[in-house]
Order: C-alpha cells, then sequence, then structure tokens
C-alpha cells in the first residue's frame, strides 16, 4: 500500500470534531476587523495596590517586572497565590499581546475590564510554560492580573510583563478574483507570529479579497509540515464556512457557491504550542471555479454505508458500502487509482481495503460498485477488489464508524476524498426483548436490553444516600444485565443454577438461532438441499468432538480419493490432487448442512408459534452452529474458490476468489498448524495417522488453499472453548451447571513417551554456496540443526554429520551427508540409536538449487534402553555462517 494513505487519513476524520467549534467563533473574525472583550463574572475586590503603566503606544510597547515574594497580595482567582495588578490604556483599536513570564514559576495571565470583569486568562499560552494573551483590544483601560499556577508553596519568583501592539496582523488584500487568475498568498506559521482570531494560541493570518461577481469558489491551504486550517466569512453574511482537513491529505479546502462581495479568510494551524514546529510555511490558493469544466470531470463518492445499529463489544461486524463515480469523466487511466477503507471509534481502528487503478472496466463514468448485496443500487455491480470492511470496538457506549474513498493520481498525490459517517451503539453482549421461557414447568420472563447510563446519572445528580445507605452503582451506557423474574410473581427469589439455564436458552433462541441464516458464515452455506437424515449434534462444545468430527471427515475424504495408495507408491502430487481431495468433501457437508437448516427452520416455526426452546434444544442448536461454521464453511468456501479458479482459462484466480482465499487464510491463522491434525485423527480414532500426515504435508506443498481449510477448521476447533466463555460472559453466566455441559474440563494428558518419527532429508544451496541440510517432519515442520553446512573442502567419500535434531524436546538423531568423486552428495540418517539410516532416494545432484529437495521418506525410531549404543567416526558439518543457531522451522510449507 501506498504511504500517502496514512498520510492522508492522518486526523482527517477527526476535523468534524473541530469544524463545529470553528463555525460557532469564526464570527470573531476581523468584523471585519475588531474585536471587543467580553464580560464575564465579576471578580473579587482587591484592595492591593494596581500599578499604573499609563497608555499604550503604538511604537513602544509597555513593560514591567517584579517579584513574588509569597507575601505578596491575593489572587482574585488562584487560590493561595501572590499576586499583582496592572492598569494600562488602549487608545487606538488594534491587535494587542499580553505576555508574562518567569524563570522560576509556573506564571497564570489575567485580563480585566476596568471594573474588575473577567475578560480571559491563560496558563501556557507563551514559551514553555509562561502565559500570552493575544486578542483584538478596543480603546478602553483595561487591568492584567499576574499571578502562578503552583501558589506560594512553590516558593518566591522574579517576573516580567509586557503589552505590546502587534504589527502586521491586519488582514492582506489579495486583490479581485477574476475567471482564469488564481489569488494566491505565502506566509509562515511561527509561536511569534500574530495568532488566530478564533484559538490564539494557534498561529495564523487573515486575508480578503473581492469577488466582483457571483460564482464558485475554491480555497486550498496547504502545507508541508504544519495542520492548515481555514475559516471564510464576510461582512454581510458572516459565517460561511470552516474546514480542518477537506483537502489532500491533512490539508484544508473550502468550496462555495458565492455572491459577489467582500470576504475575509483566516489561515492558521491546528496545531498549538508544542504540537506546532518552530515554524511551517503554507500557501493559500484562491481560485474562481468554471461549473460546467468540473462537472465534466471525474467525482468518485461514498454512496451509501450500512452498519449495525448496534453490535457487542469485543465481536466484529461487517460494514457495507456503495461507492462510485457520479461525475461525467472517467477517472483517467495513467496510474489514477482510489482506495476505500473504514475507521471506528471512540477508540481507532481501523480496515482498509484494496487500491483499486482506473481502467476501462474501473471508476468509468456513472459507474458505481457495492460491496454486498444489501447496499446495492439498480445500476452497481460487485467486484473481487471491494469487499465488506470488518472492525471491532473494544467498548460499550456510543461509537461511530467513518467510511472514506480516497483519489490519488499517477504521482501518488491525493485529487478527491468523500467519506460518510454513522453512528451506533457498542453493548457488553446479546440483548433481547423480554420473552418467556419454561423450565421444569415453571414460566420464566427474560430480558437483556443495554442500560442508557440514566442510572449513574441518577447517581450522581441525585441527593446524597442517607448514611448507612449504598447509593445507585454506577452502569456504563451499553452495560447489558440479563435479568430473570417468575412469571406472576417478579419478586419470588430464583435459584442460580435455574437462572443460568433461563438466561442462556433465552440469548440461544433470540440471538443465534432468530438470525442464524444471517450470521456471514451460515449465509455464506447457500441455500441448502433437501434434508435427508438426522442433523449432526455434537455432544458438547469441547475441543474434543469438533476435533474427531474433522479427523472423521478428513480420513473419509482420503479414503474416497485412492491418495494413501499414490503416496505409498511414490507418485508426484501437483494442485488438482488437492483440489480433487477438497471438492470430494464437499458433497458430505452439503449433506449434513441441509438437515441442520431443516431443523433450525422448523425451531423458528415452532417460536413463531408460542413454543420456546428447552435447556437440551438450545445446547443442540448451539453446537450444531459451532459445526457448521467451524467444520461445513471452510470446505465450502474452499470448493467456491476453486470452481472460480478452474473457470478462468488461465487459471488465474478472480479478484473474488484471491479474497476468498485471503479471508479464508486469515481464519486459518490462528497457529495451530497442520502438527494438531494429528490430534483431531487421534480424537476420531483413525489408525494410520502417520500416513495421513504424511499425504497432509504433500498436499499442503502442492496447494496452500488445502492448508488454509484444513487449518480453519482446526483454528475454530481450538478457539471453541475461548468462545464458548466469552458468550458465558456476556451473558454473566459464571462456571454453572450450563457452562461444564457446553464445556466440560479438557481430560488430563496421558504422559508423553519417545516416539518414532516419519521424516525427509532436505538439501539447498545455501547463500554462500554451500549445501545447507534439514529435515521435514510428516506433519510439514522443517528443523534446520544448527551445523547443518557441507563445506566446500569436504573431503570426498567422508561422512559429515549434523549437530542433534530434536522433536518436541525429543532427541531423534543426526543428518549425515558425504561428497562424491562425481560431484553429486549422497544423503543419510544416524539416528538417536547410533544406527544409520540409508533412505532410498538419496542422491543429490552437483548443480543443488537453492530450492530444496528431499530424500525418501524414512523412520526414525524412539531411543532403545536396551540397545548397543554404536558410535560413528563422521566429522561434525560446518556452522551458521552467521554463527546464530538456526531457528526452529524454516523454509516452504513449514508449520510451527
Amino acid at each position: 500500500m501506498h504511504n500517502t494513505f496514512h498520510h492522508s487519513l492522518v486526523a482527517r476524520t477527526g476535523a468534524h470534531l473541530l469544524v463545529a467549534a470553528l463555525c460557532a467563533a469564526i464570527a470573531l473574525l476581523a468584523g471585519a476587523l475588531v474585536l471587543g472583550g467580553p464580560r464575564a463574572v465579576e471578580a473579587q475586590t482587591a484592595e492591593c495596590e494596581v500599578i499604573d503603566l499609563g497608555p499604550l503606544s503604538a511604537e513602544v510597547g509597555l513593560e514591567a517586572s517584579g517579584s513574588w515574594t509569597t507575601e505578596d497580595c491575593d489572587s482574585r482567582f488562584r487560590i493561595d497565590s501572590d499576586a499583582h495588578t496592572y492598569r494600562f490604556e488602549v487608545t487606538a483599536p488594534g491587535r494587542v499581546r499580553i505576555e508574562l513570564g518567569s524563570p522560576d514559576a509556573d506564571s497564570q495571565l489575567y485580563l480585566l475590564a476596568e471594573d474588575e470583569t473577567r475578560i480571559a486568562d491563560d496558563d501556557d499560552g507563551g514559551a514553555v510554560v509562561d502565559s500570552r494573551i493575544e486578542r483584538d483590544f478596543v480603546p478602553g483601560v483595561y487591568l492584567v492580573e499576574a499571578t502562578t499556577v503552583g501558589g506560594r508553596a512553590r516558593g518566591p519568583a522574579d517576573f516580567s510583563l509586557s503589552i505590546r501592539y502587534l504589527s502586521g496582523c491586519e488582514p492582506i488584500d489579495l486583490g479581485v478574483l477574476e475567471s482564469g487568475t488564481d489569488l494566491t498568498a505565502e506566509g509562515t506559521w511561527s509561536l511569534d507570529g500574530c495568532g488566530s482570531r478564533i484559538v490564539s494560541k494557534h498561529p495564523g493570518h487573515n486575508y480578503t479579497f473581492t469577488l466582483p461577481q457571483d460564482g464558485r469558489v475554491l480555497i486550498d491551504l496547504t502545507s508541508e509540515h504544519g495542520d492548515p486550517v481555514l475559516s471564510l466569512a464576510s461582512p454581510e453574511r458572516g459565517v460561511i464556512g470552516a474546514n480542518d482537513d477537506g483537502g489532500a491529505g491533512i490539508n484544508s479546502r473550502i468550496e462555495s457557491y458565492l455572491p459577489a462581495g467582500l470576504y475575509l479568510i483566516e489561515a492558521t494551524t491546528y496545531r498549538e504550542r508544542g504540537l506546532q514546529p518552530l515554524s511551517s510555511d503554507f500557501e493559500l490558493v484562491v481560485q474562481l471555479l468554471d461549473e460546467e469544466e468540473t462537472q465534466r470531470g471525474f467525482n468518485l463518492k461514498v454512496e451509501a454505508v450500512l452498519a449495525p445499529d448496534q453490535v457487542i463489544a469485543g465481536e466484529p461486524f461487517a460494514i457495507d458500502y456503495r461507492v462510485g463515480n457520479v461525475g461525467l469523466g472517467d477517472l483517467p487511466d495513467d496510474g489514477s487509482y482510489a482506495l476505500a477503507y473504514a475507521r471506528g471509534g471512540p477508540r481507532w481502528v481501523i480496515d482498509v481495503g484494496e487500491e483499486i487503478p482506473a481502467s476501462p472496466e474501473r471508476w468509468q463514468a456513472g459507474v458505481s460498485y457495492h460491496s454486498d448485496a444489501v447496499t446495492a443500487s439498480a445500476t452497481s455491480v460487485a467486484i473481487g477488489e471491494l469487499q465488506s470492511f470488518e472492525i471491532t470496538i473494544d467498548d460499550p457506549g456510543p461509537a461511530w464508524v467513518f467510511v472514506g474513498l480516497l483519489v490519488f493520481d499517477a504521482d501518488d498525490e491525493e485529487v478527491g476524498f468523500h467519506g460518510v459517517w454513522r453512528d451506533f451503539m457498542v453493548v457488553t453482549g446479546p440483548t433481547f426483548d423480554p420473552v418467556t421461557i419454561s423450565i421444569d414447568g415453571t414460566d420464566y420472563i427474560v430480558s437483556a436490553i443495554p442500560s442508557d447510563g440514566e442510572e449513574a446519572d441518577e447517581a450522581e445528580d441525585g441527593e446524597e444516600a442517607d448514611e448507612g445507605e449504598e447509593g445507585e452503582e454506577e452502569i456504563e451506557e451499553g452495560t447489558v444485565i440479563p435479568e430473570v423474574t417468575v412469571a406472576g410473581d417478579p419478586e419470588a427469589e430464583i435459584d442460580p443454577a435455574i437462572e443460568a439455564q433461563a438466561i442462556y436458552i433465552a440469548a440461544v433462541q433470540e440471538y443465534l438461532l432468530a438470525g442464524i441464516f444471517e450470521r456471514p458464515l451460515i449465509a455464506a452455506l447457500g441455500e441448502p438441499g433437501e434434508a435427508a437424515g438426522e442433523p449432526v449434534s455434537l455432544d458438547d462444545l469441547s475441543r474434543g468432538p469438533l476435533l474427531a468430527e474433522i479427523g472423521r471427515r478428513y480420513a473419509d475424504a482420503v479414503a474416497a480419493s485412492g491418495l494413501i495408495e499414490a503416496l505409498a507408491g511414490d507418485e508426484l502430487f501437483n494442485h488438482v490432487a488437492a483440489e480433487n481431495l477438497l471438492l470430494g468433501s464437499v458433497q458430505a457437508a452439503a449433506d449434513s448442512y441441509a438437515p441442520l437448516a431443516a431443523a433450525w427452520t422448523a425451531l423458528q416455526a415452532r417460536i413463531a408459534g408460542g413454543d420456546g426452546l428447552t435447556l437440551d434444544e438450545a445446547i443442540a442448536v448451539h453446537t450444531q452452529l459451532t459445526h457448521a461454521e467451524a467444520v461445513l464453511s471452510p470446505i465450502l468456501v474452499a470448493e467456491a474458490i476453486i470452481d472460480a479458479t478452474r473457470a478462468d482459462d488461465d487459471r488465474e484466480p478472480p479478484a473474488t476468489a484471491q479474497w476468498m482465499t485471503a479471508d479464508l487464510e486469515e481464519r486459518a491463522s490462528c497457529g495451530v498448524g497442520p502438527a494438531h491434525l494429528r490430534a483431531a485423527l487421534t480424537e476420531a480414532g483413525v489408525a494410520n495417522v502417520g500416513e495421513l500426515l504424511a499425504l497432509d504435508a504433500e498436499l499442503r506443498f502442492a496447494l496452500p488453499l488445502y492448508g488454509y481449510a484444513t487449518d480453519a477448521a482446526l483454528c475454530a476447533a481450538f478457539l471453541t472453548r475461548g468462545d464458548v466463555s466469552r458468550l458465558m460472559d456476556q451473558l454473566g453466566i459464571e462456571d454453572t451447571a450450563v457452562h461444564v455441559r457446553l464445556v466440560p474440563p479438557p481430560p488430563e494428558p496421558p504422559p508423553a513417551g519417545p516416539t518414532a518419527h516419519s521424516l525427509r532429508i532436505l538439501v539447498r544451496l545455501g547463500e554462500d554456496g554451500r549445501p545447507e541440510h534439514a529435515v521435514q517432519l510428516a506433519d510439514g515442520r522443517e528443523l534446520l540443526p544448527r551445523k547443518r553446512f557441507l563445506d566446500h573442502d569436504a573431503e570426498v567419500d567422508r561422512w559429515k554429520i549434523s549437530t542433534m535434531i530434536v522433536v518436541d524436546g525429543q532427541e531423534i538423531g543426526r543428518i549425515r551427508a558425504r561428497r562424491l568423486a562425481d560431484g553429486r552428495i549422497e544423503l543419510g540418517f544416524r539416528d538417536v540409536n547410533g544406527v544409520a539410516i540409508v533412505p532410498e532416494v538419496r542422491f543429490v545432484p552437483a548443480d543443488l538449487p537453492d530450492d530444496w529437495l528431499r530424500s525418501s521418506a524414512i523412520v526414525a525410531p524412539p531411543p532403545d534402553p536396551g540397545a548397543q549404543q554404536q558410535t560413528g567416526t563422521e566429522d561434525a558439518m560446518g556452522g551458521d555462517p552467521d554463527g546464530a543457531p538456526a531457528p526452529p522451522s524454516t523454509g516452504h510449507g513449514s508449520a510451527q
């Protein structure tokens, strides 16, 4: 992805937080162009001396110095702080800066009217922790109180005070804006320059221009190091607009149709003090647009956004959208491209789509694209590069999502931007309206409704609780606390176990079953066929039953494929064999899904008729749903990818298949790896585990998609316990009988003993030109011993051995290799008992490639306590070129 995306996105979606404040404050802009001071709450009357500094002159400022001794007059506004008060007179309107500094104290500055009404104050508006007040003054008498933040406890300190007119802060006239002639200005923002009239801590410059006739005006404010902010006003219309990040990157832009007249621009920067560089240059460009020419160009926009009104904290959710070119011209096919993204908050999370280059098939005038049918228009189309976004918000409460579309030219310069906001609520768990659940002949009313935060407000705003009483507990907005009452007797006590059952049944019924066919992984399974037989239902949702189902299906598919026999005959495998194995599992998966869908549909109809689920039915639905999403879904997704790829004449996966593959790969990325297929086969009671694992390693090498589908199911199985526990936490169900019944404690694993290992010896040309050796286990792991290189000057016919290879804490042996007189290399192995093992396929050609070559399979037996250890005369191989220990596993097809 181009780095320009990150630059373009910085602070862009935070602009709305600033614009409202700017629009409210911009009326202060030079009204054209002198402002008076607002009045505020009256301060205390001080009896201390007020030092008169006299009138303020445009030529010479006013200065004063003194000390806070800790025994001076009390500040009117700061607790236990010294203060000195000064009077001065403004005789002519203008912009005045008042600065208070101290080398030893944290100064605080207050500006008062003559009657001691407080006008303004500042703590750190100057350098470091010095104070500064800057504003437009009207003639009159003013007071300044010079005090400190730390108070008398910080000890005595000297200070200096200065008051002076600022020159060069008046608006600069840019002239008359005519068609074809831009008005431009350049300047520098610095801490010593004029401050913004909106937020004086921000450096700012003001400009005027005259529009002789009505027209559409475009104003761009750009800066390489600053964060530009634009404001626009006129004497007649007042506030017209304010913008932070409407231009390219974090630059500012205002585009508006304006009637003829005089206009004022303020060019400022969002960064104040510590965030603002000592200086940053900017450029201002004002131009009159040709509206007809503009309409004939491209105009890419976000046309629609669909996000849930409510999501669960910590659970990913989909955002669908539609984007298109609503202009009359195509996006130039010269390297220009567009990029869509989604950001969510209040804590920023992001998902970024693919770059979509302009082409004869992309971003043509009038063409729109949708991520899903739910946002489709009558004329929009689906393309593989545009997929639903997925983000996760972790904190409950009000939240938002922003979908943006950035447009870049061939030089990676941003030339367009558009975005849409959506607000929603994040809750802590599933929500549902009151529903009746029957347990052992008693009806219970169960509900789960999110808090709106009123309880917390009442606790804060209400009267204090009497002594000995507890106040209202604060409940964060979005918190869901399920409630259970006995129907007809709301005050009756309920056994905690019965309460947990009622909550769980209601959640499965109203949260899982009610929308089961809209769940993304279930919807992707398509329309079920005719139901035949009983639906598969696991005993529980612990890891074992799911793994057993995966292992059984895998063994059945392999048995039907004949690949075990092919592997025994040393046949070579390619991607077609792996594809056929996957496709062979599809019909069985579809046959399993049909009765599940039929059972769910029947339960939905029964509930609609007024009946509720029983506990056994709720558990069955939960386990069936997990089985469908974990075991069936990856197989059917893989089928869709294979079908789409095979349909392409060049066997290049189309964009949709590429995206589906990436999604399946992400689902397979939990880290379980092919080694855990052994656990699944063992759970299923399969006899030929070793043969199946060897076949699995071959198939993963031939077709990565095969590995993704297998690992996606394995990941789902290994993550099931956590998923169930999270749901129980969301429902407030602790370790009750319901929880234990769903996920019983795992059995104690039997003590591991020494085992035999099937492996192949690997060899390739290393980076330094020496042959490098490794072993590949049946489960796909590739292990590199520390000393594994055969030196260039190794003696012919002299065996060299690697350092010991260790698998899961067990030593299994060493690799042997020797150079032959004809330039070839012969491979071998010495097991942990000292016995030499000779692979059937073991000779390596003299022109060794830099990709791994593999010997035929051998078996390294476990240690034999009664065997007589044999010793060899082999020399050690060379070590790693950099002297560092080798990684535990590297190379293609590796699995940790």
